[in-house]
């Protein structure tokens, strides 16, 4: 977490962090809300504790409620026409900006676009091409089909202002070079599997330029967990299913190394010298149709129930209730109540190993047993800790941000549950 220099003391400051932290492990929260969001969700986005959704023609923005507001909505439709003058200027001049537009030529291969921001970059990912404009210069910075890249493209994220990351089957780095130039500094490859080709995507929280309006503090960027959901053997319909969790400061380390001096560009690492300590790859067994799933070091997962919800959210960034208590291996389950709703806590440092495929090629998968597809063992040791805990109430999806939890009810009408 970083300060925002709101003003507050540190010591206020401390003890608001304190309660914060403590509210995280145990999910106790404050207060619950209904909100009731147009149905046909068509486009969503959660941020700054905004939520906004569309049906393609109608939008509406909520302003999600926390401990200390009540939160707004505002919806536009065509029937409905609300008129707001915006006043876009430099911070720096106070000049006024002009309104920037950005075109995209006709493809056929234009679907399902994905845009993405990046402090003063906007990213449009589509199969198979790569688009980054900075936004308040109005201009076209990269276009994957000026250059050679990995083929074929899974995912896109920012890492940071400068630094991006793309998969393929592996995991690569690119940093900008200006004004309009990449290099690309490192490969991280996964363990290796037999022949069964693999796809990787990538989410994590957004990537704020400056923290959110009235906060007293925020996820540093670099701390952000980044999530990667990889699956084997499409092709074959096996969909051996993972998922890996690495902090964005483990990929970030290669580009300073690379920008110090240390490191020639375009390295390839191989999984044994990045992957058992820097990470933690666990079959995937949660249901992830919603995004916005990860905030800063914590991630909202669902697992199954007959009745109701029961979802876990693990945080990659805990920190023991005494500074001078080590992290042991396997904490205790530890029971809480409250508010009706039996929780739990755990802290995982034990490593996580899954076994290597027991036959060589697919052989093993070809008589339709879904075994793990690696050639070795797979042993990751990154540490967190997990708070759990089972709602009466059933869900399709839930959401989070550093305040809340956001449970996505589809009904007649689309609701979100705050929590």
């Amino acid at each position: 977490m970083q300060d925002t220099r709101s003003g507050v003391s540190y010591p206020e400051l401390l003890l608001s962090l304190r309660d914060h932290r403590r509210a995280w492990e145990r999910l106790e929260w404050k207060r619950t809300t209904t909100v009731k969001v147009a149905p046909d969700c068509q486009a969503y986005e959660l941020v700054a504790g905004v939520f906004a959704s569309s049906d393609g023609t109608n939008l509406t923005i909520v302003g999600l409620p926390s401990s200390t507001n009540d939160g707004y909505t505002m919806t536009r439709t065509p029937r409905n026409q609300i008129t707001q003058r915006i006043h876009i200027r430099s911070i720096s001049t106070n000049a006024p900006l002009a309104i920037l537009i950005f075109s995209i030529s006709p493809s056929d291969n234009f679907q399902e676009p994905v845009l993405q921001f990046g402090h003063d970059l906007l990213e449009v990912h589509y199969t198979p091409r790569i688009l980054i404009w900075n936004w308040q210069q109005g201009s076209l910075i990269f276009d994957s089909s000026r250059e050679i890249l990995p083929h074929p493209i899974s995912d896109f994220v920012f890492l940071s202002h400068d630094t991006f990351l793309i998969t393929s089957t592996a995991l690569h780095l690119y940093v900008f070079n200006p004004p309009s130039s990449v290099t690309l500094v490192a490969t991280l490859h996964l363990p290796v599997t037999h022949e069964l080709g693999g796809e990787i995507k990538v989410h994590s929280g957004p990537l704020h330029a400056r923290p959110p309006t009235g906060t007293l503090f925020t996820p540093s960027s670099s701390e952000r967990i980044q999530v990667f959901s990889v699956c084997y053997g499409l092709h074959l319909n096996l969909n051996l299913k993972y998922t890996m969790f690495v902090h964005t400061r483990t990929l970030l380390r290669y580009v300073e190394r690379y920008r110090n001096g240390e490191a020639i560009p375009q390295r390839v690492v191989p999984w044994d010298l990045w992957g058992p300590h820097g990470t933690r790859f666990m079959k995937n067994d949660a249901s992830r149709v919603w995004l916005r799933y990860a905030h800063g070091q914590r991630v909202i997962q669902q697992r199954d129930s007959t009745s109701g919800s029961k979802i876990d959210v693990i945080d990659f960034n805990y920190v023991p209730p005494s500074s001078s208590s080590a992290l042991t291996p396997e904490s205790p389950v530890k029971p809480l109540h409250g508010n009706s709703f039996r929780r739990t806590t755990v802290t995982r440092s034990k490593p996580t190993v899954l076994a290597c495929g027991t036959l060589p090629g697919l052989a093993v998968f070809s008589r339709g047993r879904k075994g793990n597809p690696f050639v070795t063992k797979v042993s990751t040791s990154l540490p967190y800790h997990v708070s759990s805990v089972a709602l009466p109430i059933p869900f399709e999806a839930f959401m989070i941000d550093d305040e809340r939890i956001i449970g996505v009810q589809v009904r007649f009408v689309f609701g979100l549950f705050v929590v």
